[in-house]
Parts: structure tokens; sequence; C-alpha cells
């Protein structure tokens, strides 16, 4: 209705399988600590305009949004003392932009903000690296009578984890992703301004921030074996529990309220074809009144009051799952 239009050409989308680059071609021995290391590499190249159709041939190069991202995850698994899983990685991101636009307050003009586009060649990057160990504890119990000869066993697979994930603060003036700009209100007061010359970019600009990161999971599966006359192997296994899960992390940089809200899921397989969801999530700092007399969320944790995490709420839902012998049994 308004003659608007918007191109994006081209769009490229590289990838490159996972590859282990210290493998050996001719194996000999146990597998060195060094050949489970892999990386992968995806990248994509894109080139975009909004613009008015009688307008679109005359636009030139630098009124298009364009750039490059490269993307190469580095990780590994090990085993550490036969029953710990150990996994570090390294994400490497990179962005290649061929413009920034540099912010100034513009005196000459009350309230007007001067946008200048330098262009050439700009190259944004940012990273973060992790570990994680995992490892799993099983527990069986086997009910003798309680429930007749017909139940085999029932199972309880028990895992715990715990990562740690850091990246650097990419807000800090070295990289040069952000800078200010200062001008004079009405009120004689001086204002500053903070902005990113690669706002509104194709890929954006890396967050601002340190990270440290301690995360705590839980997840518990419970199945049950029971005699089955159905199946050939004269047993079947029935899904008590199919997942129950909970996930809190600390934040180390933080300087107040370092520790997340705890999240809890569990899923149940009714049958073969209906499952049912469920989340929830508890608040881990508790109300307190401020100066003014208003209740705001506090720096004291529930627990040390003496209390569970506040409930926040919980979602639920029922999936059920078609495939070929749902058809044929219906049809």
């Amino acid at each position: 209705r308004d003659s608007s239009i918007s191109v994006t050409l081209p769009d490229l989308n590289i990838s490159l399988n996972r590859i282990y680059p210290f493998k050996r071609k001719k194996a000999a021995g146990e597998e060195k600590w060094y050949e489970k290391i892999s990386f992968q590499y995806t990248g994509r190249l894109t080139n975009s305009i909004n613009t008015k159709d009688n307008l679109i041939l005359k636009q030139g190069l630098d009124k298009w949004n364009n750039g490059m991202q490269h993307t190469i995850p580095v990780s590994a698994t090990f085993t550490l003392f036969k029953y710990f899983n150990v996994v570090p990685s390294f994400n490497y991101t990179e962005r290649w932009y061929t413009r920034k636009v540099v912010q100034s307050y513009d005196p000459t003009v009350q309230g007007s903000i001067r946008k200048d586009t330098i262009n050439g060649f700009n190259r944004v990057y940012n990273y973060n690296t992790s570990l994680q160990v995992n490892t799993k504890l099983y527990g069986f119990f086997k009910p003798w009578k309680m429930f007749g000869d017909k139940v085999q066993m029932i199972r309880h697979v028990f895992t715990p984890s715990v990562s740690f994930s850091y990246a650097p603060d990419f807000g800090q003036s070295r990289y040069g992703y952000y800078d200010v700009y200062t001008y004079t209100d009405e009120r004689g007061e001086v204002r500053t301004v903070e902005y990113s010359p690669y706002q509104g970019m194709a890929f954006g600009v890396p967050g601002k921030g340190m990270q440290k990161s301690f995360n705590f999971s839980i997840d518990n599966n419970v199945e049950m074996k029971i005699k089955s006359e159905s199946d050939t192997t004269g047993v079947k296994k029935i899904s008590l529990i199919d997942q129950l899960s909970a996930n809190m992390s600390y934040n180390a940089a933080a300087e107040t309220r370092p520790w997340s809200d705890l999240s809890m899921n569990l899923r149940l397989k009714l049958t073969k074809s209906y499952t049912f969801n469920m989340n929830a999530s508890f608040a881990t700092y508790a109300y307190q009144y401020d100066d003014r007399g208003n209740i705001i969320v506090g720096d004291r944790t529930e627990w040390s009051y003496g209390r569970f995490g506040r409930f926040q709420g919980y979602s639920g839902s029922f999936s059920y799952t078609f495939n070929n012998d749902t058809w044929k049994k219906w049809f």
C-alpha cells in the first residue's frame, strides 16, 4: 500500500560436519585424550535492505545491511575415574561488518543526534567457555510379593550435573563494541548516552556483563519391568516417571542476587502416545519493604527464613504422537 519493499540477496549458509583434527588415521591401542577433541563450523552471509520499490535500484551499497557470521564450537568428552563424564567446550563467534555508525550530539539543533556512517572492515567477536561434569546413579528395587509376581523390577536412574561457564565483559572499552556521547540538556545538566556503533547490524553485537555461572541440575527417571505375554521377550517396560528434573544456577559475577530461580520439570508418559508435561518455577529471593514502604524483591533468600522457594506458577500440556501404527489402528 505504501510501495515498501524488503529484499534479501544473497543469503548464504555454510556448514561443516564435525571434525576430529587430532584423530589418527590408523589407530593403534587405546584412543588418546586429544583425539576426542572435535569442532564444527557454521557460517552465514546476508545482505538485505528495506526501501521503496522506486528507490531500490538507486540505493548505494552503504544503504544495504550486510554482514557475515562465523561460529566455531570446540568440544570433547572425557571419562574421569570411570564414572564421571567431563565435557569441556569453547564457543567462538565472529561477525564481519562493512561499516559502523558513530553517534554524536548536534549542538546546532536542539535534541538532534548526528549519525555518521564510517565504511570499512569491522571485526566483532565474542567467545565463552564451559566445563560440565555429570554421572549416573542406578537404584534397583524388587517388590517381591507386594504386587504379586508380575512386577519384576523397578529401576531409578539419578543423573546429577554441575557445569561452569565463563565469558568476559565485552562491554569494556578495549573491545570497542560500545561507546558514549555527552550533551547538556535544557536544565544545564550533562547527560551521558551509551550506544553501540554496530546496533541494528545483521548479526547484532555481543552483550555486556561478565559471566561466571555455575549451573546445578538433577534428573530422575523411574521405570518398571513387568511380565507380559504380548511381548516376545516375556517382559514389558513401563515408564513411571519419564523425567523429574530441577535446575538452578549461581552467577559469581553478580554483585546482588547471584542465585537464579528454581525451575522444575515433570514429564509422564501416560501411554505410548500420550505425554504430560508440567513446568514450575520457585523464586529464590524473598519480598521485603524498601525505605518508602513499598514491597520489593530483596537480597535475602527464602531459605534464610527457613522456607522453600516462593511459588511463581506452573504450566502443563498434553501431547499426542502420531505414527504409521496409529493410522493402521484407526483405519
